[in-house]
């Protein structure tokens, strides 16, 4: 292999680490940022609101609904920024989902842009990913008072 061919591909390579890196940054968000409906490609679809309640439909298609055991009423429930409970913040890039009626909280991290983010409820580690199909995306904002 040339010495240009394999300068093209060191080339390609760090273009290709450097985009994918930068698709998956943390972004912390406000309850009035985090307020509107967020819909996944399979359809979940989570409507929050920032007095720090949120419904839902179809919520029992998430991977990290499974950790729920009872399927049959997770649609609805409140919220609170921050992974661990004791830590009051009015913003943030993680967020714990508690399901009304069952004991069930879901882990959920934020990422992208403030104006473009994404939310991934994970099975346990918020830093750990969800299936392609399971990211939900603003789609629309709440309407302000």
């Amino acid at each position: 292999m040339g010495w240009r061919r394999a300068g093209l591909m060191v080339a390609v390579g760090a273009v290709t680490v450097a985009c994918n890196a930068a698709a998956y940054h943390a972004v912390a968000l406000s309850a009035d940022q985090l307020a509107g409906q967020w819909r996944s490609r399979e359809g979940t679809v989570l409507t929050f609101h920032a007095n720090g309640s949120f419904t839902g439909d179809g919520v029992a298609r998430l991977s990290a609904a499974e950790r729920c055991g009872d399927l049959s009423d997770l649609s609805s429930g409140s919220w609170r920024f921050g992974s661990v409970v004791d830590e009051p913040v009015d913003r943030s890039a993680y967020l714990q989902l508690t399901f009304s009626g069952i004991d069930c909280r879901v882990p959920v991290f934020l990422f992208g842009e403030a104006d473009d983010p994404v939310m991934c409820p994970t099975v346990g580690d918020p830093d750990a990913g969800c299936e392609y199909d399971e990211y939900l995306s603003r789609v629309t904002l709440a309407a302000s008072p």
